[in-house]
């Protein structure tokens, strides 16, 4: 392997650790809430909205 590339590796890695680490405290501290309502509340609003 190229140095390059052993640091993409390490580099995405990371980034999906801290993208665990993330997703758990949220989970966490919203447990009553369930994937499909957060979703909706937080990624889906554009597809409500009127053009």
């Amino acid at each position: 392997m190229t140095q390059s590339m052993i640091s993409f590796v390490v580099g995405f890695a990371v980034l999906l650790v801290v993208a665990f680490m993330l997703m758990q405290r949220y989970m966490r501290d919203h447990k009553s809430e369930g994937m499909a309502q957060w979703l909706d509340a937080h990624h889906m609003r554009w597809m409500h909205r009127k053009h």
